[in-house]
Protein backbone atom coordinates (compact mmCIF):
# COMPACT_ATOMS: atom_id res chain seq x y z
CA UNK A 1 0.00 0.00 0.00
CA UNK A 2 2.94 2.40 0.81
CA UNK A 3 4.10 1.87 -2.98
CA UNK A 4 0.97 2.91 -4.33
CA UNK A 5 0.98 6.00 -2.12
CA UNK A 6 4.26 7.16 -2.80
CA UNK A 7 3.53 6.50 -6.85
CA UNK A 8 0.28 8.61 -6.79
CA UNK A 9 2.11 11.20 -4.70
CA UNK A 10 5.51 10.97 -7.26
CA UNK A 11 2.82 11.57 -10.46
CA UNK A 12 1.45 14.56 -8.52
CA UNK A 13 4.89 16.39 -7.73
CA UNK A 14 5.98 15.39 -11.54
CA UNK A 15 2.82 16.78 -12.85
CA UNK A 16 3.64 19.84 -11.19
CA UNK A 17 7.20 20.08 -11.17
CA UNK A 18 6.60 19.88 -15.08
CA UNK A 19 3.65 22.39 -15.25
CA UNK A 20 6.20 24.62 -13.60
CA UNK A 21 8.76 24.90 -16.53
CA UNK A 22 6.47 26.17 -18.87
CA UNK A 23 7.54 29.05 -21.18
CA UNK A 24 6.49 32.33 -20.89
CA UNK A 25 5.99 33.82 -24.41
CA UNK A 26 7.51 37.46 -24.92
CA UNK A 27 4.71 39.82 -26.36
CA UNK A 28 4.58 43.29 -27.90
CA UNK A 29 1.71 45.20 -27.44
CA UNK A 30 0.18 47.22 -30.53
CA UNK A 31 -2.75 49.10 -29.94
CA UNK A 32 -5.19 46.70 -28.31
CA UNK A 33 -3.40 43.88 -30.00
CA UNK A 34 -1.06 41.53 -28.03
CA UNK A 35 1.13 39.76 -30.53
CA UNK A 36 3.51 37.11 -30.27
CA UNK A 37 7.30 37.71 -30.12
CA UNK A 38 8.65 34.58 -31.03
CA UNK A 39 12.50 34.23 -32.46
CA UNK A 40 12.85 31.44 -34.74
CA UNK A 41 15.73 29.83 -36.25
CA UNK A 42 17.90 31.28 -39.28
CA UNK A 43 16.74 29.02 -42.60
CA UNK A 44 18.79 28.72 -45.76
CA UNK A 45 16.84 29.11 -48.59
CA UNK A 46 18.47 28.19 -51.64
CA UNK A 47 17.12 28.86 -54.81
CA UNK A 48 16.47 26.12 -57.86
CA UNK A 49 19.90 25.48 -59.54
CA UNK A 50 20.00 26.83 -62.79
CA UNK A 51 22.73 26.28 -65.76
CA UNK A 52 25.41 29.22 -65.57
CA UNK A 53 24.42 30.33 -69.40
CA UNK A 54 20.28 30.64 -68.05
CA UNK A 55 21.89 33.46 -65.74
CA UNK A 56 24.39 34.84 -68.62
CA UNK A 57 21.28 34.90 -71.46
CA UNK A 58 18.76 36.93 -68.44
CA UNK A 59 21.62 38.81 -67.81
CA UNK A 60 22.24 40.04 -71.65
CA UNK A 61 18.04 40.44 -71.89
CA UNK A 62 17.87 42.94 -69.23
CA UNK A 63 21.24 44.87 -70.52
CA UNK A 64 19.11 45.24 -74.04
CA UNK A 65 15.95 45.84 -72.30
CA UNK A 66 17.51 48.54 -70.58
CA UNK A 67 19.42 49.47 -73.10
CA UNK A 68 16.77 49.99 -75.53
CA UNK A 69 14.51 51.85 -72.72
CA UNK A 70 16.81 54.20 -72.64
CA UNK A 71 16.99 54.68 -75.80
CA UNK A 72 13.19 55.21 -76.58
CA UNK A 73 12.30 56.98 -73.12
CA UNK A 74 13.14 60.53 -74.42
CA UNK A 75 10.78 60.33 -77.18
CA UNK A 76 8.11 59.16 -75.18
CA UNK A 77 8.99 62.05 -72.60
CA UNK A 78 8.72 64.52 -75.95
CA UNK A 79 5.39 63.04 -77.01
CA UNK A 80 3.53 63.65 -74.08
CA UNK A 81 4.62 67.27 -73.98
CA UNK A 82 4.21 67.79 -77.50
CA UNK A 83 0.56 66.15 -77.10
CA UNK A 84 -0.09 68.73 -73.96
CA UNK A 85 1.21 71.63 -76.43
CA UNK A 86 -1.04 70.66 -79.16
CA UNK A 87 -4.23 70.65 -76.57
CA UNK A 88 -3.36 73.48 -75.44
CA UNK A 89 -3.12 75.26 -78.90
CA UNK A 90 -6.46 73.35 -79.80
CA UNK A 91 -8.43 74.82 -76.87
CA UNK A 92 -7.46 77.86 -77.16
CA UNK A 93 -9.27 77.69 -80.79
CA UNK A 94 -13.00 76.92 -81.73
CA UNK A 95 -12.97 77.22 -85.34
CA UNK A 96 -12.38 73.44 -86.92
CA UNK A 97 -10.68 74.90 -89.36
CA UNK A 98 -7.84 76.27 -87.03
CA UNK A 99 -7.85 73.50 -85.65
CA UNK A 100 -6.94 71.32 -88.64
CA UNK A 101 -4.55 74.09 -89.10
CA UNK A 102 -2.83 73.41 -86.28
CA UNK A 103 -2.78 69.39 -86.31
CA UNK A 104 -1.28 69.56 -89.72
CA UNK A 105 1.38 72.46 -88.93
CA UNK A 106 2.29 70.37 -85.97
CA UNK A 107 2.02 67.09 -87.83
CA UNK A 108 4.43 68.81 -90.60
CA UNK A 109 6.98 69.65 -87.49
CA UNK A 110 7.18 66.38 -85.91
CA UNK A 111 7.49 64.66 -89.21
CA UNK A 112 10.20 66.79 -90.15
CA UNK A 113 11.80 66.04 -86.47
CA UNK A 114 11.37 62.81 -85.47
CA UNK A 115 11.01 60.74 -88.49
CA UNK A 116 14.20 59.97 -89.31
CA UNK A 117 15.19 58.90 -85.63
CA UNK A 118 12.17 56.63 -85.33
CA UNK A 119 12.51 54.63 -88.33
CA UNK A 120 15.51 53.48 -87.19
CA UNK A 121 14.66 52.20 -84.11
CA UNK A 122 14.15 48.16 -84.24
CA UNK A 123 10.77 46.56 -83.59
CA UNK A 124 11.36 45.86 -79.93
CA UNK A 125 12.26 49.55 -79.37
CA UNK A 126 8.90 50.21 -81.14
CA UNK A 127 7.07 48.09 -78.93
CA UNK A 128 8.62 49.56 -76.02
CA UNK A 129 8.03 53.32 -76.91
CA UNK A 130 4.15 52.69 -77.59
CA UNK A 131 4.14 51.10 -73.90
CA UNK A 132 5.65 54.04 -72.36
CA UNK A 133 3.47 56.65 -74.84
CA UNK A 134 0.54 54.93 -72.63
CA UNK A 135 2.25 55.33 -69.41
CA UNK A 136 2.98 59.07 -70.14
CA UNK A 137 -0.11 60.30 -71.47
CA UNK A 138 -2.51 57.60 -70.33
CA UNK A 139 -4.04 57.10 -73.73
CA UNK A 140 -2.78 54.71 -76.00
CA UNK A 141 -1.02 55.60 -79.40
CA UNK A 142 -3.97 54.44 -81.77
CA UNK A 143 -5.95 56.89 -79.55
CA UNK A 144 -3.82 59.71 -80.61
CA UNK A 145 -3.54 58.90 -84.22
CA UNK A 146 -7.57 58.50 -84.11
CA UNK A 147 -8.01 61.82 -82.73
CA UNK A 148 -5.36 64.01 -84.77
CA UNK A 149 -5.19 62.18 -87.74
CA UNK A 150 -8.71 60.47 -87.98
CA UNK A 151 -9.97 56.64 -87.84
CA UNK A 152 -9.02 56.07 -91.22
CA UNK A 153 -5.19 56.66 -90.25
CA UNK A 154 -5.15 54.98 -86.91
CA UNK A 155 -6.78 51.61 -87.88
CA UNK A 156 -4.29 51.76 -91.28
CA UNK A 157 -0.87 52.80 -88.75
CA UNK A 158 -2.53 49.72 -86.49
CA UNK A 159 -2.80 46.97 -89.22
CA UNK A 160 1.08 48.49 -90.48
CA UNK A 161 1.74 47.79 -86.46
CA UNK A 162 0.04 44.29 -86.20
CA UNK A 163 2.20 42.59 -89.38
CA UNK A 164 5.36 43.79 -87.20
CA UNK A 165 3.94 42.28 -83.89
CA UNK A 166 3.16 45.47 -82.23
CA UNK A 167 -0.05 46.74 -80.92
CA UNK A 168 -1.23 50.54 -81.18
CA UNK A 169 -3.76 50.16 -78.81
CA UNK A 170 -1.14 48.09 -75.88
CA UNK A 171 -1.40 49.65 -72.45
CA UNK A 172 0.89 49.69 -69.69
CA UNK A 173 0.85 47.80 -66.74
CA UNK A 174 3.39 48.80 -64.40
CA UNK A 175 2.83 46.06 -61.98
CA UNK A 176 1.88 43.27 -64.03
CA UNK A 177 3.87 42.77 -67.70
CA UNK A 178 5.81 45.92 -67.63
CA UNK A 179 7.17 45.53 -63.97
CA UNK A 180 10.83 45.75 -65.57
CA UNK A 181 10.20 48.24 -67.53
CA UNK A 182 8.86 50.28 -64.99
CA UNK A 183 11.77 49.25 -62.24
CA UNK A 184 14.39 50.85 -64.97
CA UNK A 185 12.47 53.62 -65.91
CA UNK A 186 12.24 54.68 -62.03
CA UNK A 187 16.07 53.96 -62.09
CA UNK A 188 16.26 56.71 -64.49
CA UNK A 189 14.76 59.00 -63.14
CA UNK A 190 16.69 58.86 -59.55
CA UNK A 191 19.95 59.23 -62.08
CA UNK A 192 18.05 62.09 -63.26
CA UNK A 193 16.94 63.06 -60.10
CA UNK A 194 20.87 63.02 -58.66
CA UNK A 195 22.26 65.14 -61.84
CA UNK A 196 19.41 67.74 -61.17
CA UNK A 197 17.38 67.78 -64.56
Amino acid sequence: MQRIIIGILLFFCTNYIFAQKKEVTRTIIAGNDTIAHIWLNEIIVKGKKRNANWYQRQHQRRVRLEYNVRKVYPYARIAAAKINEIEQKLAQTKKESERKKIIKEEYALLMKTFKTPLTKLSITQGRILIRLIYRETNHTSFAHIREYRGTVNAYFWQSLALLFGNNLKAGYEPHGEDAEIEEIIQKILQENNKKGI
